[in-house]
């Protein structure tokens, strides 16, 4: 799934959380995915680049889909078609709010970010004009970009290392940029289809 079928990544994350207390429906999910990889076994995977010296990195969050009330967090980087690298997971604490849980996100994923700039792209001789992260919620990207400056009443209770993601925007590492979320592509690694 890892390397070979990233679009399954999400079902298969879901359904792991589920293994000790499985139940009829989750079966049933089961059974879906088995046969939707059916269906799409001969289809090919396609990873290319419009640039190699630009790296796209999609970030979003699902707040609070699990029992425990975490939320799950989705992401990928892309060089322009296709995803070079995909992950989903659940966020590692609970959060407060939506925007918390879209903090928490790209602080989770940010690193694999990092690591296709400096260890990708830039130690095999590719330098690099753009990295951008894509977030569709606005007030999250105010508190990557400002840090604690851009914190209310509301979220001052926010953990200072959550905000080393303004040093890396400081530093211009990397930019934050808005991409409304009905075409966030994050969002396919964070809610499973009902």
């Amino acid at each position: 799934m890892k390397r070979g079928r990233p679009d399954i990544e999400t079902t298969v994350s879901f359904l792991m959380k589920r293994l000790s207390k499985s139940d009829t429906d989750d079966w049933m999910k089961l059974r879906r995915l088995i046969g939707f990889i059916q269906r799409t076994i001969d289809e090919i995977r396609v990873i290319g680049a419009t640039s190699l010296t630009e790296i796209m990195s999609f970030v979003d969050s699902a707040y609070p889909v699990h029992e425990n009330m975490r939320s799950h967090t989705g992401g990928l980087v892309s060089f322009g078609i296709g995803a070079a690298h995909a992950r989903t997971t659940t966020s590692k604490i609970n959060v407060k709010s939506a925007t918390e849980s879209e903090l928490v996100a790209t602080v989770e994923y940010l690193p694999y970010t990092l690591w296709f700039r400096h260890f990708i792209m830039e130690a095999q001789g590719y330098s690099l004009k753009d990295n951008v992260i894509y977030q569709d919620n606005k007030s999250a990207i105010l508190m990557k970009i400002n840090g604690r400056n851009s914190c209310t009443g509301n979220s001052r209770h926010i953990n200072i290392r959550y905000f080393w993601i303004k040093d890396r925007v400081d530093n211009k590492e990397l930019r934050i940029e808005y991409l409304p979320t009905h075409i966030m592509l994050a969002n396919y690694y964070t809610k499973p289809l009902q």
